[in-house]
């Protein structure tokens, strides 16, 4: 996933969660049915909050997953490295 599609997700949860704390600040409900209305409006709210958490969650996990990888490869190098006797080549910087 990219940042782009990262930074829409992480400002639209934002969005959300300032929505619930002005429905939550409201004046309460007079009757069942607007209690009913309130809560099912809130449930939304919070529904697509947790969709969008666990989107983000899974992004992070497949990122770290894959700096795992990297980082075990380049530890696997290393000691190959030091059990031949070879220097290794001075590591490459990432750009971000």
């Amino acid at each position: 996933m990219d940042k782009l599609r990262k930074l829409e997700l992480i400002q639209r949860a934002l969005g959300l969660r300032h929505k619930l704390k002005v429905h939550e600040s409201m004046k309460q409900p007079d009757s069942h049915e607007e209690v009913a209305l309130m809560l099912i409006t809130k449930w939304e709210f919070e529904d697509e909050i947790k969709a969008i958490e666990d989107i983000l969650a899974g992004a992070r996990q497949i990122n770290v997953s894959s700096k795992r990888a990297q980082l075990e490869r380049e530890h696997k190098a290393e000691d190959a490295a030091e059990a031949a006797g070879t220097p290794l080549p001075p590591k490459k910087k990432s750009k971000k």
